[in-house]
């Protein structure tokens, strides 16, 4: 039996990662929630000021660069560490400054050259990036895309229409996924730096989403967009694979993006029920609510253990030997933390409503629309069968 499948039982976390989620718990409490009804709901919309005022308490916390590399500046924690602080910052219905995406360690590995212009910027907080792989006709189907580069001389030249610029707020460059050999399949696909201000390629329109903090996406277009030979991130054709690990990174996280949203909003409605008086009688006294809080019980306990084990596979057999376990938290613990979330706002009743006063409005629509990001639930049943089906599990 490999290394990275053997289980384990010790579910306790070490003293490192205990502390660093007492500091993210405590960054919530103290520096967000008690004031995030006074900032923007996008953070896209927020101030210079309270962009920097935020990073500096971030920092002042111990909770920047947390899993960049320690040779670039970073603290270089795993996907454990990852998943821990995301829970405790999905806690609060505002995002945290900065673009949604770390460097894909892919640009660790990139040209000293590239990685001054694009990755150094970006780890400073001086700038951000975007990724624009969906389009109008293939969105799970990565295989699908029609975008297309040719190769001329020392550049390239793309071709296509893109949806989903997701971090196009903060970016001064894209990562774009084109076919650059139709012949090869998936094989034939590969990724390319692009600037925002490239000629050619320009904004179609503004998307807005359900989720309100997530801002907008975009659609945009590229008509003869001249990319310099050097911009190919990776190898030619290592676009799908490099796609891949992404996703499998972005799946995961939501597991952690669940189970904050989960925990508060069982705080929320445990709280109500303790303290809301109905009928002469606490409201957490009658049946119906107590089967609701240990329903919501049951999921956040499912979303935490589903999360943490693939975080610890993650650790030890990296992203491409665990596509089943991010399927499983992908597919399985954003619906849960949907269901929790759904049942915490039924118990405070006409309160639960009130978008203002309670954040089950927002959690609701972020969460629901990551059913549909990285894959939707039913790609994820589709690649877990696969994984079940090649007789390589234990």
């Amino acid at each position: 039996m490999s290394e990275h499948k053997r289980h384990t039982m010790d579910f306790e976390l070490n003293p490192a990662q205990r502390d660093l989620q007492q500091r993210a718990r405590s960054f919530i409490g103290t520096e967000v929630l008690p004031h995030y009804r006074e900032w923007p709901v996008a953070n896209s919309d927020y101030s210079p000021e309270l962009n920097a005022h935020l990073k500096g308490k971030l920092a002042e916390y111990g909770l920047a660069k947390l899993i960049v590399p320690k040779e670039f500046g970073g603290q270089g924690l795993g996907p454990m560490e990852d998943v821990i602080v995301l829970a405790e910052f999905s806690k609060s219905p505002r995002r945290m400054p900065g673009g949604p995406f770390a460097p894909w360690p892919v640009l660790y590995q990139a040209p000293e050259k590239i990685r001054e212009k694009y990755l150094y910027p970006v780890l400073e907080g001086k700038t951000g990036w975007s990724m624009c792989f969906t389009e109008p006709e293939a969105g799970s189907d990565l295989a699908g895309i029609r975008t297309t580069a040719v190769r001329k001389n020392d550049h390239w030249v793309l071709n296509g229409t893109k949806m989903w610029r997701t971090g196009h707020h903060f970016a001064s460059y894209t990562a774009v996924a084109a076919v650059t050999d139709p012949s090869k399949g998936p094989k034939g696909i590969s990724v390319f730096l692009v600037d925002n201000d490239t000629p050619g390629f320009t904004k179609s329109r503004d998307i807005p989403v359900i989720a309100r903090q997530w801002g907008t996406e975009q659609e945009v277009r590229l008509e003869n967009v001249i990319v310099p030979a050097e911009n190919l991130l990776g190898a030619e054709g290592e676009g799908f694979s490099i796609a891949q690990h992404q996703f499998n990174r972005f799946r995961l996280r939501l597991g952690g993006t669940a189970l904050g949203m989960a925990e508060r909003s069982q705080e929320l409605a445990v709280e109500y029920a303790r303290e809301r008086k109905v009928f002469g009688k606490a409201l957490g006294d009658n049946q119906a609510i107590q089967w609701m809080l240990t329903d919501n019980q049951y999921d956040i306990e499912s979303i935490r253990l589903n999360t943490y084990y693939a975080a610890w596979m993650v650790a030890r057999g990296g992203y491409s030997a665990s596509r089943l376990q991010a399927a499983m938290v992908k597919a399985y613990c954003v619906d849960a933390g949907l269901r929790v979330i759904d049942r915490s706002m039924q118990v405070l009743g006409g309160r639960g409503l009130a978008i203002e006063d309670y954040p089950f409005f927002d959690f609701h629509n972020l969460l629901r629309m990551c059913k549909q990001m990285e894959g939707s639930t039913e790609i994820m049943k589709i690649v877990m069968a696969r994984e079940i089906l090649s007789g390589e599990l234990n």
